[in-house]
């Protein structure tokens, strides 16, 4: 079996590679070390650690994709998308706006609306339902 860590850390940079002995050092010594030449992210793709933030954006695209990969009618899924994720209160569509021109009553396109934000846990956003009548 391979060592995980046997020329990770070799980088192109000019940093100088620490002279001590690792032996010694605690493990709060060896990441200070690390931090201080850059190498933590290294490390951690080493080590198999993800950050959360990571595990998080590419879960995210994967469940993003999948919605519109999976969609019969693309327009409408990215219509409702925007819509869902609140993108369109920087649009000059409303509910009833996106419904017509998707060929959907306002009540109609607010049904595909929470689906969206359901399937994809989305949380719930205000949604005019005087806008939807």
């Amino acid at each position: 079996m391979r060592d995980p860590l046997d020329g990770t850390f070799q980088r192109s940079s000019n940093l100088a590679a620490p002279s001590r002995n690792w032996a010694g050092d605690s493990v709060r010594d060896i990441l200070r070390d690390c931090e201080r030449q850059g190498l933590l992210d290294e490390l951690r793709h080493a080590l198999g650690v993800a950050t959360n933030n990571d595990h998080g954006a590419m879960r995210a695209v994967r469940d993003l994709v999948y919605e519109l990969a999976g969609a019969k009618d693309r327009d409408l899924a990215v219509d409702a998308l925007i819509y869902a994720t609140g993108v369109a209160e920087f649009d000059l569509l409303s509910l009833r706006d996106y419904a017509s021109k998707h060929g959907l009553s306002p009540e109609g396109f607010r049904q595909h609306v929470l689906a969206v934000q359901h399937r994809l846990n989305l949380p719930p956003r205000p949604m005019q339902h005087s806008d939807a009548d």
